[in-house]
């Protein structure tokens, strides 16, 4: 994921926030890569954010606090210290959510995120409303027996979403697994 974000990342300077950044693994490891960009770990789960707190001690300066955020809400109250992102990144966190966690970050993003700013996801998309493999498939039919409001996500939710909130259509990047990374620029 670091490499296929080299470079979008590399040119990039201020701030980035992570929605969901669970435990705080990956976040601690993109702070370390890109020490260039301050990196704002959130959460709705209290104990994943003293787990991202925790990633943070083993860091340099560019990960401060864990912030508790609800991606369907209004991020405003959270997030009344920063003007803007120039960066927003959500990984393997929409199909493990409702729906309103996906608008919730559009909405937000398109508010959030500076005009030459990126919003980007990754995880398991399907494609023309179709799996792009037997696993996700499985994974997605898994989901939502978990949760009716769950699952993989079509691309076209997120352009549409994206058009919604002035984001251009995504650059689409092939990953392993049939995992995609998507990156939204804002639309001027």
């Amino acid at each position: 994921i670091s490499k296929a974000l080299f470079p979008y990342l590399n040119k990039i300077t201020g701030n980035a926030l992570e929605i969901g950044s669970g435990t705080g693994q990956h976040l601690s490891y993109l702070a370390k890569n890109f020490p260039h960009i301050i990196w704002h770990g959130t959460d709705i789960d209290e104990v994943h954010c003293k787990s991202i707190d925790a990633w943070a001690k083993f860091n340099s300066l560019n990960l401060p606090h864990a912030l508790a955020l609800d991606a369907a809400s209004d991020w405003s109250s959270v997030l009344k210290e920063y003007d803007s992102f120039n960066v927003i990144i959500s990984m393997n966190v929409i199909h493990i959510s409702p729906i309103s966690t996906l608008e919730g970050i559009f909405l937000n993003s398109a508010r959030f995120i500076k005009n030459d700013g990126i919003l980007v996801f990754y995880g398991p998309f399907k494609k023309g409303s179709k799996h792009t493999g037997e696993g996700n498939k499985i994974f997605d039919q898994r989901l939502r027996s978990e949760n009716s409001t769950w699952g993989v996500r079509c691309l076209s939710t997120l352009e549409r979403l994206a058009a919604d909130n002035k984001f251009d259509s995504p650059e689409v990047i092939e990953m392993p697994a049939n995992n995609y990374l998507l990156v939204f620029k804002k639309s001027d």
